[in-house]
Parts: structure tokens; C-alpha cells; sequence
């Protein structure tokens, strides 16, 4: 059984390849890296990227299960995985987890270019849920520029100082939501805010290994095939 991924950064390759070893995978991880995608997405808009990132999906799509990791990029792997079964778009499972959670949501971003995106998405994933939602969004402006330099411990902290700056201005937040995967690394600084604290990435790899198993399940025993046909 195979996953492959599609990244625009490449420390995403050590955050899954921990996360599925720690989930107990047996599947082959297959890793293809393109950061120009995300840089020409955010310069000109992902219809420049549209032709690109379906080129790379459909190459991938030979795996059992094809996780796009770049929310950014995320409306272009819905419109693939309409046609092609096995994609799966980063932050779909997260808010679809968000919903339930409660009603005000606060949706942390660090690239205002995937601010509609995601909206639109959990906007999407509310509707499908019978569920009226109320986003808080948080631009952590400050933060990208600690990513980009690869200083993880700062762009951790420059996430959590941004959420915890907009909590103090709005009363009844319900659940937190890190809208992208490296968001992650802010998890533990907001443990004592006493709501659930969302991220994508563990959610999206337990969905691609539940796919994986589906496949697994409805795949024809091979011995009893041959027996059948000696």
C-alpha cells in the first residue's frame, strides 16, 4: 500500500513521516516536494498554479491515497479528487472536526492567501453538518517570516502570542483551528487556553490511513482469484 504526498515545503516530509511512524503505518510514504507552487499561489493567485498542481495529483494518483499538504493549494485538490478517488485535501478532516467542536470558531492563519479558502471550506463543511458557524479569523502576519528563516521555536511562540492577543478581544471562543500544517508546531503553547486546539496534520494522516484500509478491504483475496482460476 502507498500514500504519496504533495508538499510545497519540505519540512513536511519529517512532520508525516513521524506522524504516520507514531499512527503504527505499514504503508510506503511517497514524498514529492514543489515550493514554487505555494510562491507563484501566493504572487498570482492558484488559478496560475491550476494546471500545475493537477499535472503533479494525477502523476501521484498511481498511490492508494494522494494527501495534498498545502491548504493554499487546497481548492485544487477538492476539484482533482471530484474525478480522481484518492485525494485528499490537508485541512477537509480538520474542519469537518471543527464543526463539531462548537459555534465560534477561531481560524488561525499565518498566509492571508488561503484566508477564503479555508473559510469557504469550513463555511462548506458547516452546511454539510447542519451546523451555523461563526469563524473568528487571526492573521499571524508575524509569524511566516520565522518559518521561511526555519526558526521553528518563534514561529511557534508568534502563533500562540497572536491567538492569545485575539482571545482577549473575543469572549466564547469554542475551538481553535491552526489552518495550516506547520501551524502545528503552536499546539502545545495554547494547552492551557481550555479549549480544543485543531491542526491538521494528525487528522488528515488517521483519514488517508482509513482510505487506505477501505481500499485494502474491498481489493479481492489474490489466493482465493488464483484458486479460483487453476
Amino acid at each position: 500500500m502507498r500514500i504519496a504526498f504533495l508538499h510545497t515545503a519540505d519540512v513536511h516530509v519529517a512532520t508525516f513521516e513521524q506522524i504516520f511512524n507514531d499512527l503504527g503505518n505499514s504503508a510506503q510514504l511517497d514524498h514529492h516536494v514543489d515550493a514554487s507552487l505555494l510562491e507563484r499561489a501566493r504572487r498570482e493567485g492558484i488559478e496560475a498554479v491550476r494546471a500545475d498542481v493537477e499535472e503533479r495529483l494525477s502523476d501521484l494518483n498511481a498511490a492508494d491515497v494522494v494527501l495534498c499538504t498545502c491548504s493554499t493549494l487546497g481548492p485544487l485538490a477538492d476539484d482533482v479528487a471530484k474525478t480522481s478517488g484518492g485525494i485528499v485535501r490537508i485541512d477537509r478532516p480538520l474542519m469537518e472536526q471543527a464543526c463539531e467542536d462548537g459555534d465560534k470558531v477561531l481560524v488561525a492563519l499565518c498566509l492571508d492567501s488561503t484566508r477564503e479558502a479555508t473559510l469557504n471550506l469550513l463555511n462548506d463543511c458547516a452546511e454539510d453538518a447542519g451546523r451555523i458557524i461563526t469563524p473568528v479569523v487571526v492573521i499571524c502576519s508575524d509569524a511566516w517570516a520565522f518559518f521561511e528563516a526555519g526558526d521553528m521555536e518563534a514561529y511557534a511562540s508568534s502563533i500562540a502570542d497572536a491567538i492569545r492577543a485575539k482571545i482577549a478581544t473575543e469572549p466564547g471562543i469554542e475551538s481553535i483551528v491552526l489552518a495550516q500544517a506547520s501551524m502545528r508546531v503552536a499546539e502545545a503553547k495554547l494547552a492551557d487556553l481550555g479549549v480544543p486546539v485543531r491542526s491538521s496534520p494528525i487528522v488528515a494522516a488517521k483519514r488517508c490511513l482509513e482510505m487506505v484500509s477501505e481500499k485494502a478491504k474491498a481489493r479481492p483475496d489474490s489466493s482465493r482469484r488464483a484458486s479460483l482460476t487453476s
